[in-house]
C-alpha cells in the first residue's frame, strides 16, 4: 500500500490552515501545518514534503522566498502559491520560480484538490523522467566500458600476433607499454596524453605486419635491400593507426620510435624535439626491453647493464631527459599507471 502524499501547508492564518487541512484530508493527503515561511523551510529540511501550499505574504519569510529556497533544495517538490491579494507581478514571479499553480483566495475544495493532484502528477513524472535518463546514462556508460574492454582485448591480440612474427619472447609489447606509461608519468604526462602513449607503445611495431618473415626472422645481418624494407615499418604502422580515431592519438609513437636524438634514425631523420615525445619515450623503453630480453642470437643482459647502455647513448640515440625519467621510473619499479587502459582495468 502506497503512502499518502505529504502536504506542507504554510499560512499565518490559522483559519485558512484549518480549511485547507479539511479539504486536503478529503483527498487522502497527510497534512502538516506551519504558521510562516521560515517554519515551512525548517519542516521541509527536517522531514521533506511532496507538495507545499504556501501563502504569499507571511511573517519572517514570504511565499516567493520560500519557493526560491525550496527550488534550490529540491526542484521535484510540488509548490502552489495561495494569496488573497494577488498581483500580475507576483504571479509572473511565481511562475518564473517554477510554481505549479497560483490560486487566489477564496478557493473551493475542487479547485484545491485539482491543483494539488496536477502538481503532484507533474512532479512525479519529472522524477520518473530523471530516473529514466539516469538509467540510460548508466547503461550507455556500462556499454562503453564493455566496448572499451573488447577493443583493448583486440589491440592486445593484434600486438601479440605481430610479436609472434618477431624473435621476442612473449610479453614484449605489454612491458614496453608499461615502461612507457611509467616514464611518461615521470615526465608530467597524465590523462588522455598518457593513454595515447600507452596505445602507441602497445602498437609501436604494428607496421611490421607489412614486413616479410624472411626479413623479420633473419638471424644474420640484413642486406641493404632488406634493411630498406625493415625501415618502412614505422610508416606502414602510422598508416594503420591513421585509419582509426581511437588509435590516432598514439600514431606519433608508431611513426617516430626509430628516430634518433642526433638525427641518424629513420624514417625521416628527425632530430631533437622534432621527434614527438611519444617517439622519444618509446625509443628508450623499446631498447631497454630488447637489452634485458633473451634473443636467439644472444643472452639477456641485466637491468643495470641496460640502464648503463641507455645513459651512454643519451644525447646521441636518446633524448637525455627521457633517459633520466626512465631511470627514475625503473628505480620505482615501473608502477602500473591508473590513467592507462591497463591501470583502469586492473
Amino acid at each position: 500500500m502506497s503512502m499518502a502524499p505529504r502536504v506542507l501547508v504554510a499560512d499565518d492564518d490559522a483559519g485558512v490552515r484549518g480549511v485547507l487541512r479539511a479539504m486536503l484530508r478529503r483527498g487522502d493527503y497527510e497534512v502538516v501545518e506551519v504558521e510562516d515561511g521560515r517554519a515551512a523551510l525548517d519542516a521541509f529540511e527536517r522531514d521533506g514534503a511532496d507538495l507545499i501550499l504556501s501563502d504569499l505574504q507571511m511573517p519572517r519569510m514570504s511565499g516567493l522566498e520560500l519557493l526560491r529556497r525550496i527550488r534550490a533544495l529540491d526542484d521535484t517538490t510540488g509548490f502552489i502559491i495561495l494569496t488573497g491579494a494577488g498581483t500580475v507581478e507576483n504571479a509572473v514571479e511565481a511562475l518564473r520560480l517554477q510554481a505549479d499553480d497560483y490560486l487566489v483566495k477564496p478557493f473551493n475544495v475542487d479547485e484545491v484538490l485539482f491543483a494539488a493532484e496536477r502538481a503532484l502528477s507533474y512532479r512525479r513524472l519529472l522524477r520518473e523522467n530523471r530516473a529514466h535518463q539516469q538509467h540510460l546514462r548508466e547503461r550507455v556508460a556500462e556499454q562503453a566500458a564493455q566496448l572499451k574492454v573488447l577493443l583493448l582485448d583486440a589491440l592486445r591480440s593484434l600486438a601479440a600476433a605481430i610479436e609472434t612474427r618477431d624473435d621476442y619472447t612473449g610479453g614484449h609489447v605489454e612491458r614496453v607499454a608499461r615502461y612507457a606509461a611509467a616514464t611518461g608519468r615521470e615526465m608530467g604526462l597524465s590523462g588522455e596524453d598518457l593513454r595515447a602513449l600507452w596505445v602507441g607503445a602497445l602498437l609501436h611495431d604494428v607496421g611490421k605486419i607489412g614486413v616479410s618473415d624472411a626479413v623479420l626472422r633473419k638471424a644474420g645481418p640484413l642486406t641493404d635491400e632488406e634493411y630498406a624494407e625493415m625501415k618502412r615499418h614505422p610508416e606502414i604502422g602510422a598508416a594503420i593507426m591513421a585509419r582509426s580515431s581511437f588509435l590516432v592519438p598514439g600514431l606519433p609513437a608508431v611513426l617516430h620510435h626509430q628516430e634518433h636524438w642526433d638525427g641518424t634514425g629513420y624514417p625521416a631523420g628527425l632530430r631533437g624535439e622534432e621527434i614527438s615525445l611519444q617517439g622519444r619515450i618509446i625509443s628508450v623503453v623499446d631498447t631497454y626491453d630488447a637489452i634485458i630480453t633473451r634473443r636467439p642470437y644472444r643472452d639477456a643482459r641485466t637491468s643495470e647493464e641496460a640502464l648503463a647502455e641507455l645513459s651512454r647513448c643519451a644525447g646521441t640515440q636518446f633524448d637525455p631527459g627521457v633517459v633520466e625519467a626512465f631511470v627514475r621510473a625503473a628505480r620505482n619499479g615501473f608502477p602500473v599507471d591508473p590513467d592507462t587502459p591497463a591501470g583502469s582495468l586492473d
